[in-house]
């Protein structure tokens, strides 16, 4: 135990450029944490997330809005763009911890000291190694299959009002 903490304190690679820190930093983060949430949360921030977006646009489409013919259409419009946003966003974050997952499970951490040209390469030792995997599988995985699940879901959606808007 002893030699795994004077490891970590002797790693050269800055605090935070520390896979680590990073995952801390997103699990703190606004708008990443809410992905780290309980099921029923998430899907209640995600809904939240939808409708802030549908409001939102909404409102910068409301001069679109001609008459009460046409409001199924302007309706079906305001959430697939909603849906789009969304998925995006969603995109945004899945590429954030999957950086953060692949810096968990490589055996070497690239860092830079003090400016772009002088990078280095600090190899983790097994200890460290074996924690990050852990990290890695039982924290970030799940995490990970959440958004992507969310993110088909959202793609169907779309694939659903665009499939409406034609038809109309």
């Amino acid at each position: 135990m002893i030699n795994n903490i004077k490891i970590f304190l002797l790693c050269p690679v800055p605090e935070d450029q520390k896979p680590i820190n990073v995952y801390i930093g997103l699990k703190e983060n606004v708008l990443t944490n809410w992905t780290t949430l309980s099921k029923k949360n998430y899907e209640q921030k995600l809904i939240s997330i939808f409708l802030s977006f549908f409001l939102i646009i909404s409102i910068g489409r409301i001069r679109y809005f001609e008459e009460v013919n046409y409001l199924i259409d302007w309706l079906l419009f305001n959430c697939f763009l909603s849906f789009i946003f969304l998925s995006f966003l969603l995109f945004v974050i899945f590429y954030r911890w999957k950086q953060v997952e692949k810096d968990f499970n490589q055996p070497r951490i690239f860092y830079e000291e003090a400016s772009w040209y002088d990078g280095q390469i600090w190899e983790k030792p097994f200890s460290i190694l074996k924690n990050d995997k852990l990290i890695s599988t039982q924290k970030i995985k799940p995490i990970l299959q959440r958004i992507l699940q969310t993110l088909f879901r959202n793609f169907s959606l779309i694939l659903t009002f665009l499939f409406l808007l034609e038809v109309q």
